[in-house]
């Protein structure tokens, strides 16, 4: 049975390769010569044939299971499509000299210059617990950028945030990996990384909505969860059939838009707290992140979304931090919310 990484499922880490019980050291190893290091988060594999390494492997520990006090949080927003992980830095190692972060930094340097046969394949683990790791992702390089937190001593420590899309495959591989490693061979890789290498395009987990390179959604029609004809009409009823944002009421230009979309919880598709009514121009703006809500209703706008027309100008820009009302009898939970915008970097 051929060895797979699959989103979500949890493998054994022991820290030793030479265990037979160990899924992740031992298995990443596997035939090679060498394998990943038990160092840290940030590792690379290395390849015979080339100076790329054949996969970076980055894990993320959930809070309390590092032996040391680590002031950067990752997000892992996994249902979102997105993880932005954090370089090494610390007091004694600047970001900008870390070996680890070059190797990182270096793969993004070369997605941005379209050298994307150059750039690894990033593997992205969280640790929840002692002895496990849980798989996140297939990976790659969207942006990166330097912030800051503050030291105990005062002395502020600078460090590279990375963000990355995951690509839309459900599992990984291990094969693939070592033919990479052995003979720099894609042959098994996934068809959305061979996509991404060859193409630039980039389809993002977990609803396979495509990415042009200046990443914004390319839209095309998929298979959902349908909702009722009576869960609609019940839903606009409540929402007195007007959009949430502008109050438009003409029923054939309103949609119910999802907070937590329906392709990966079709549990909450009819979930009337999951649900505003918008028209079917702020329902695109909003699935494509180009503004949200908080948990406290209030409505935040992306930093790059710079309408052209003063409707949307005037209807989501400029209303940017003003609470929504919404009408008697309407409500929307806000855990669905900041589960929802756990995925924004920019928020």
């Amino acid at each position: 049975m051929q060895r797979r990484f699959r989103i979500g499922e949890r493998f054994r880490d022991t820290g030793s390769y030479r265990d037979p019980n160990d899924q992740f050291l031992r298995w990443i190893r596997g035939p090679l010569n060498t394998g990943i290091k038990n160092t840290g988060g940030i590792r690379d594999l290395r390849a015979d044939r080339s100076d790329v390494p054949a996969a970076l492997v980055l894990v993320s520990n959930d809070s309390g299971i590092s032996q040391h006090d680590d002031p950067w949080e990752d997000t892992l927003a996994v249902n979102a499509g997105y993880i932005s992980y954090w370089g090494d830095a610390k007091s004694g190692n600047p970001y900008d000299e870390s070996p680890k972060n070059q190797k990182i930094k270096t793969a993004f340097e070369r997605a941005a210059a379209g050298r994307r046969e150059d750039v690894p394949p990033v593997l992205v683990f969280r640790k929840p617990e002692s002895g496990v790791v849980e798989f996140c992702g297939l990976c790659v390089p969207d942006h990166f950028e330097v912030r800051s937190y503050q030291a105990d001593s005062g002395t502020q420590i600078p460090n590279y945030l990375f963000h990355f899309s995951i690509l839309n495959t459900q599992s990984v591989p291990v094969a693939w990996l070592h033919d990479r490693a052995q003979m720099n061979d894609d042959t098994q890789a996934p068809d959305v990384w061979t996509r991404w290498v060859e193409t630039g395009e980039l389809a993002q987990w977990p609803t396979g909505e495509t990415l042009d390179q200046s990443g914004r959604i390319r839209r095309y029609e998929t298979s959902e969860t349908v909702v009722s004809d009576v869960f609609r009409e019940e839903t606009f009823d409540r929402y007195g059939h007007a959009c949430t944002m502008t109050g438009i009421r003409e029923d054939a230009l309103l949609d119910l838009a999802h907070i937590l979309p329906r392709s990966q919880h079709p549990d909450l598709a009819e979930h009337p707290e999951n649900v505003l009514v918008l028209n079917s121009l702020h329902h695109r703006a909003f699935d494509a992140a180009l503004f949200t809500i908080d948990s406290e209703y209030r409505i935040r706008t992306s930093p790059s979304f710079d309408p052209g027309h003063p409707f949307l100008r005037e209807t989501i820009l400029n209303r940017d931090g003003e609470q929504l009302a919404f009408p008697p009898g309407a409500q929307v939970q806000s855990s669905f919310l900041e589960e929802l915008n756990t995925g924004l970097s920019w928020l």
